[in-house]
């Protein structure tokens, strides 16, 4: 039998001559046929077909990304000097910025002052406790309700034949 892979691409020869036929066989019929004889040679290759007609030319696509920016030119001539403004237009500015200079000093003023308050209120309150530390010494000391924290807790066995 022939090998039927296809080694060659293009167009395929013609087939071969079929085999001779079998021999008969006992009751006087014809045996098998033959094997296939050996495949012709490629043929040559056909010729191209006629060019398709040109269609219609499509929309244009969106437009591309812009490409990296250049350096800068050269800087140009200064301008004339400008007029400053008067006294008259300047006067009302000023009046702003020196009331919140002053109220940004009382404000850091009056934090000040109310970090020192607290500030001693809490030593003051810390010297109260020293004090009361001192004179109570018994009953600070009997603090029974802890004992529990020093027993160990037992772990729970897990069965495996459970169900």
């Amino acid at each position: 039998m022939a090998d039927e892979t296809n080694i060659r691409e293009g167009k395929q020869g013609p087939r071969g001559k079929a085999g001779e036929p079998g021999r008969p066989g006992p009751q006087g019929h014809p045996g098998r046929p033959g094997a296939e004889g050996p495949r012709g040679k490629i043929g040559p290759p056909g010729k191209p077909g006629p060019q398709g007609k040109a269609g219609a030319r499509g929309e244009a696509g969106p437009q591309g990304k812009p490409g990296v920016k250049g350096e800068a030119g050269p800087r140009g001539e200064p301008g004339p000097p400008g007029q400053l403004p008067s006294i008259e237009q300047v006067m009302p500015w000023l009046h702003l910025i020196f009331d919140a200079w002053e109220d940004h000093r009382q404000t850091r003023a009056r934090e000040a002052a109310e970090r020192e308050a607290r500030e001693l209120e809490a030593r003051e309150m810390e010297a109260n406790t020293h004090e009361a530390l001192a004179a109570e010494p018994d009953e600070i000391a009997d603090d029974s309700g802890d004992d529990d924290d020093d027993r160990k807790d037992k772990k729970k066995k897990k069965r495996k034949d459970k169900k």
